[in-house]
């Protein structure tokens, strides 16, 4: 997890990251995300061009460290929809599975390298 020291003396932001993380997933400050997407600039031909602008919404709220389940409800789709968005998001990235590879983390890894100035 990566939260903010002004976030930690949030003690419900400190107590859901701790949830988070202890049931294997990862939190990112979302005022980290959007500075490191602020700080970056999108060329034609970067890895993100390839998807829709569905696939960048659901990546944009991965980035923000939500679930698929999450994800759903804040962009009222059914959960096997967003499944299917962070496939197609994976397959775009080139991103195959591997057992030393963490496919979620690469993908926010990329978005935050190469997403829009001002995205979200």
């Amino acid at each position: 997890a990566y939260l903010l020291k002004e976030r930690i003396g949030e003690l419900d932001e400190l107590l859901r990251a701790l949830r988070e993380v202890a049931a294997g997933r990862s939190v990112v400050d979302p005022r980290i995300v959007e500075v490191l997407m602020g700080s970056h600039t999108r060329a034609a031909d970067a890895p993100l061009a390839a998807l829709t602008r569905r696939e960048l919404d659901v990546l944009r709220h991965m980035a923000e460290g939500k679930t698929n389940r999450a994800i759903a409800r804040a962009l009222v789709l059914s959960e096997s929809t967003i499944e299917k968005h962070v496939n197609a998001t994976f397959t775009k990235l080139g991103l195959a599975e591997e057992p030393q590879l963490h496919r979620r983390v690469s993908a926010v890894l990329a978005y935050l390298r190469h997403a829009p100035r001002g995205a979200g």
